[in-house]
């Protein structure tokens, strides 16, 4: 497997994210042979090397492989398959000119997203000779290895990444907004945002191009998440998110109110089909915006939690036990959870939450869901941080709830 040779991110932030296509094997064929060659192997190895590793109808069909594209054009691409317990990464090539640019890692970060969206705890990959460096410094370690069929007298290191843990305890939150700071993609992509944001429009009258904030600098030590933030548009966080995420500079930072009922059952909402994440299911929340920020320039991420509980639901967070605080960090995404525990039985719950969302204007949800087991969870459309939290919380490792904890 060979990858980009690691440089800065330059200009990685123009990139679009996108899986591949049936239509895309030549040109992923041409990335993978001009990359692997980039390496300086001998010819006679190179043309065996082309006669035999070719990208396929059938590879598409079979892995998932996502492509890097500028202008329309694929210029990267990695994927692989779900294993056992792991995710096999069968590809990662950047072409030769486009090398150096961040692309490798954007990559590399797009396939563990796979992994756990595939509730995968670890990647696999048979390395390049001459990339080892690159996966060794993005934390992947040796297992075992084999001779070199194109650099004799080398090895090939088959080499493992464990992904670390998604659900992390949280005992506070400090974010701020960076005053005055803009977000590099959105001031980079102005014109290609305007007009992926008019197509979203027409696709879905309803959408609102208001402001939000977008993280793009934290820490989490000793169970405090810190961090700065940056006030954008939501036209921008809709383009970067569809677009596969190209600046990992940033995250998308958002609350989540685990609405549980007396008995334990864990309630998570279906977006309706007007919201910008129609038929996901997760559990009560939304993106940072204007509305949470403090007069000192603190973001009041615990407030936005019982404000998004309030409007989408009509559940008071001030009628629940207010318990565990979690960092749910899922790729390019962070979320900060609470769990709310309502005197209440969880059919009775569901009623309620569906009434207030049919009587609102906004009417965020379609249905909701009662999830007393993680296998209650539908097998698509769940997005990976709301798995890891529904398996986490009902697998028993939400700190114990009580009256004395007070609601935000």
């Amino acid at each position: 497997m060979s990858c980009c040779r690691p440089h800065d991110a330059t200009g990685a932030m123009t990139l679009k994210l996108r899986p591949a296509r049936l239509s895309d094997t030549a040109p992923l064929t041409d990335i993978l042979h001009r990359s692997k060659a980039s390496w300086g192997y001998p010819a006679d190895k190179m043309d065996q090397f082309r006669a035999e590793v070719r990208i396929t109808p059938a590879t598409i069909a079979a892995q998932s492989l996502t492509v890097a594209e500028r202008d329309g054009r694929p210029v990267g691409f990695a994927g692989g398959e779900a294993k056992a317990d792991h995710f096999y990464l069968h590809f990662l090539f950047v072409a030769p000119e486009h090398q150096r640019r961040g692309i490798g890692r954007l990559l590399l970060a797009a396939a563990e997203d796979r992994a756990r969206v595939l509730g995968l705890a670890r990647i696999l990959l048979e390395s390049d000779v001459n990339a080892v460096g690159f996966y060794t410094r993005h934390g992947f370690s040796v297992l075992s290895e084999r001779d070199s069929t194109m650099a004799e007298g080398h090895r090939i290191p088959l080499m493992n990444y464990a992904l670390p843990p998604m659900v992390r305890p949280l005992s506070g939150v400090d974010l701020r907004l960076a005053a005055n700071q803009p977000w590099p993609f959105e001031l980079a992509n102005r014109p290609a945002i305007e007009a992926h944001w008019r197509e979203a429009q027409r696709a879905n009258p309803h959408l609102w191009n208001g402001r939000t904030l977008k993280l793009v600098d934290w820490t989490l030590a000793g169970g405090r998440l810190c961090g700065a933030c940056v006030e954008t548009s939501f036209a921008a966080f809709l383009a970067w998110r569809d677009w596969g995420c190209p600046d990992r500079a940033a995250w998308n930072a958002f609350g989540s109110a685990l609405v549980r009922s007396r008995d334990g059952a864990l309630l998570y909402g279906i977006m309706a089909p007007t919201t910008a994440n129609a038929g996901l299911v997760y559990p009560p929340g939304g993106s940072l915006d204007l509305a949470d920020l403090a007069a000192d320039g603190s973001v009041d991420v615990l407030g936005s939690i019982a404000r998004e509980l309030a409007e989408e639901t009509g559940l008071a967070a001030a009628d629940a036990h207010a318990g565990a605080l979690f960092a749910v960090l899922d790729g390019p995404r962070l979320s900060v959870a609470r769990a709310f525990r309502f005197d209440r039985d969880a059919d009775d719950l569901r009623a309620a939450m569906l009434r207030h969302s049919r009587a609102s204007a906004e009417q965020e949800l379609s249905d909701i869901v009662i999830l007393r087991e993680p296998a209650d969870l539908p097998r698509a459309n769940v997005p990976a941080f709301a798995r890891a939290l529904a398996g986490h919380v009902l697998a028993g490792h939400v700190l114990a709830e009580g009256p004395t904890d007070a609601a935000p």
